[in-house]
């Protein structure tokens, strides 16, 4: 029953503190959303999906409409289509470029750290409350200065001279929504902008939440220490105990990655964008499928040592043959007799370091590129070659004469030092 318990608590708590790091933890959060922009499927759906709004509270096509021509009236369609198309391809510049991924980081750090205040029991002026009860976030900075970036959009799609205002996150929201309507020329709604996050009746029960939660991502860990030490100190075998946890931790850990994966491909699915969905889901969830890829493969390797310690034919005969190599390799180091396998390493020490070059090469090639795993292949690259470097026989030139009976420093037998 430990052993069960301790599994499942193994995947509950992994998963536990990726959700408290990537959700309340601001930089945690700001570095895995911050950059979905820089995706182009996600900046291209966001700039179509803002036109569209903006297009439709702007009536753009009807005013169209109304200045042209009744016998060509008929072209404000494809003239509004191909201005539509115009204005998402600048919005998609504008989102992906560098000086709005830092307007974007700045306003994602501070909002995500007004948020996390205001469910911990804070006040902020960012979030505010709606007439429907919510708790809401206003977005209108953000959208004005996007609007700023692009020289002339806002005039152009106004159908006049305009000069949009300085809206800052201090501004309550509907002073902010009357700003940018004010510039604009057209009435925007009361709820330009904002995105509801929670009814405002219900944030005592969110706030207990999360101060629940805080605590599990302290307590759950340490009680999945505590078990599973409990449960090898109780054990009678305690190879075979460490070799069912390191199962069974391996098997759920799997399970749960892969019902991830569906879940995710379910959710993706389901949303008004698929392709943007998925992207930034997959953003989203990096942080978890490294964690668990980790705990993963702490699980295996000591499944694999635990095996290797156990009675089995082939175990023994692995050891034996282990602790033989090794007193080779100690006696080579010791300058005693070689044994076998040190010396048929030493006779073809030449082709076994080009060998371990030609690996580490290939190794780097399929290899997720990373600071560690090159730090990793790096080392054992250089231990390798030092070590063949070590055993390989001298070549004769480089031999030293040997000294005779009574001779000094190597002279010719009947000479002396003068």
């Amino acid at each position: 029953m430990l052993v069960a318990v301790s599994c499942l608590l193994v995947v509950l708590s992994t998963t536990v503190v990726w959700a408290h790091r990537t959700l309340l933890d601001t930089g945690t959060f700001v570095g895995t959303v911050g950059p979905v922009f820089q995706d182009p499927v996600v900046a291209s759906g966001v700039a179509t999906r803002a036109t569209d709004e903006l297009f439709i509270e702007l009536n753009l096509q009807g005013r169209l409409r109304d200045a042209l021509p009744p016998k060509v009236s008929f072209a404000a369609v494809p003239i509004t289509n191909a201005t539509k198309g115009y204005v998402a391809g600048e919005l998609t510049k504008v989102l992906s470029s560098p000086q709005f991924q830092a307007i974007w980081t700045a306003a994602l750090t501070a909002t995500h750290r007004q948020l996390v205040a205001v469910l911990r029991g804070e006040k902020t002026p960012v979030l505010s409350t709606s007439a429907g009860g919510y708790i809401v976030l206003n977005t209108v900075p953000l959208i004005n200065q996007a609007l700023g970036k692009v020289s002339g959009l806002a005039s152009d799609l106004a159908g006049k001279p305009v000069t949009l205002p300085t809206i800052t996150s201090a501004d309550p929201p509907q002073q902010a929504v009357n700003k940018l309507s004010q510039a604009l020329g057209v009435q925007l709604p009361s709820n330009f902008g904002e995105i509801t996050l929670v009814r405002s009746s219900d944030l005592a029960t969110v706030r207990q939440g999360v101060k629940a939660f805080d605590g599990l991502t302290l307590i759950l860990p340490l009680v999945t220490i505590v078990l599973i030490a409990l449960a090898l100190w109780l054990s009678v075998n305690r190879r075979r105990t460490l070799l069912q946890l390191a199962v069974g931790v391996s098997l759920l850990m799997i399970v749960e990655r892969r019902g991830v994966l569906h879940e995710q491909s379910v959710l993706a699915n389901a949303a008004h964008n698929p392709q943007v969905a998925l992207s930034v889901l997959g953003d989203l969830l990096h942080g978890f499928f490294v964690l668990t890829a980790w705990v993963l493969g702490v699980a295996l390797v000591v499944l694999v040592i635990a095996v290797l310690c156990g009675p089995y034919r082939w175990a023994v005969a692995m050891r034996s043959w282990v602790k033989r190599t090794g007193r080779s390799i100690a006696g080579a180091r010791g300058g005693g007799r070689h044994g076998r396998v040190v010396t048929w390493m030493a006779s073809h020490a030449a082709g076994l370091q080009l060998a371990g070059a030609v690996v580490a090469g290939i190794l780097l090639l399929i290899v997720p590129v990373s600071w560690i795993s090159f730090l990793i292949i790096a080392v054992l690259l250089a231990a390798y070659e030092i070590y063949l470097q070590r055993i390989k026989p001298p070549r004769p030139d480089e031999a030293s004469p040997a000294s005779g009976p009574g001779n000094q420093a190597g002279l010719p037998s009947g000479m002396s030092q003068t």
